[in-house]
């Protein structure tokens, strides 16, 4: 549960200052903006993404999606499964490369390549593929629900959070709602393996 809560206070902010940093930048075409449609679920907000990553790269594959906690408070935020905000990032197994897709009111705003000399190459077993993404942030929600520990935040990580990663010790693509207990006092999280519902308690 500490690992979940580090990764939400790491990935729950915006990253303006990433562009500080990057090294490369895609314009975005209006072809890969949503019309009319701000809130995305997790899978939608990935699909969105893909494109551009893999026009960065053409063997670019996910790492890791997450939205964002930039809305303001209120009741429903999150409450359908989808959220306006998200962070997707992409590397190339076995490489150090790393591309990270911003999404703000459900479109792209901006997209960094934030490769570094220093870093570590990107292991295959950390990549999920998106053809195993058989269960969406919606339904995966209403399944968290109905297990009845978890409940909107109210000033901080606002609503229901959701943030798709791969555990490469159990080797799931994972799923997770993260929302409250009760009293706000304590950030709790529902786990699901992305490709058969299943719930998974989280490490």
């Amino acid at each position: 549960m500490k690992q979940i809560v580090f990764i939400v206070l790491l990935l729950l902010v915006p990253v303006g200052a990433v562009e500080i940093v990057s090294a490369y930048s895609l314009q975005v075409e209006d072809t890969f903006e949503i019309n009319n449609h701000r809130e995305l679920s997790i899978k939608q907000a990935i699909e969105l993404a893909s494109p551009l990553a893999l026009k960065w790269n053409k063997d670019a594959q996910l790492l890791q999606a997450i939205n964002i906690d930039l809305d303001k408070p209120g009741k429903s935020i999150g409450s359908n499964g989808k959220r306006k905000n998200w962070n997707i990032s992409f590397g190339v197994p076995d490489t150090n490369k790393y591309f990270l897709v911003t999404i703000h009111e459900g479109k792209v705003d901006h997209t960094s390549d934030l490769t570094g000399d220093d870093s570590s190459p990107y292991p295959k077993k950390e990549f999920i593929q998106m053809k195993d993404i058989q269960y969406d942030s919606p339904e995966l929600l209403k399944k968290a629900l109905k297990m009845g520990s978890i409940y909107p935040g109210k000033d901080w990580a606002k609503g229901f959070n959701f943030m798709l990663r791969k555990d490469t010790e159990r080797n799931i693509n994972l799923l997770l709602v993260i929302g409250w207990n009760s009293d706000q006092t304590k950030m709790e999280a529902a786990g699901f393996n992305a490709s058969t519902g299943e719930y998974i308690k989280p490490n």
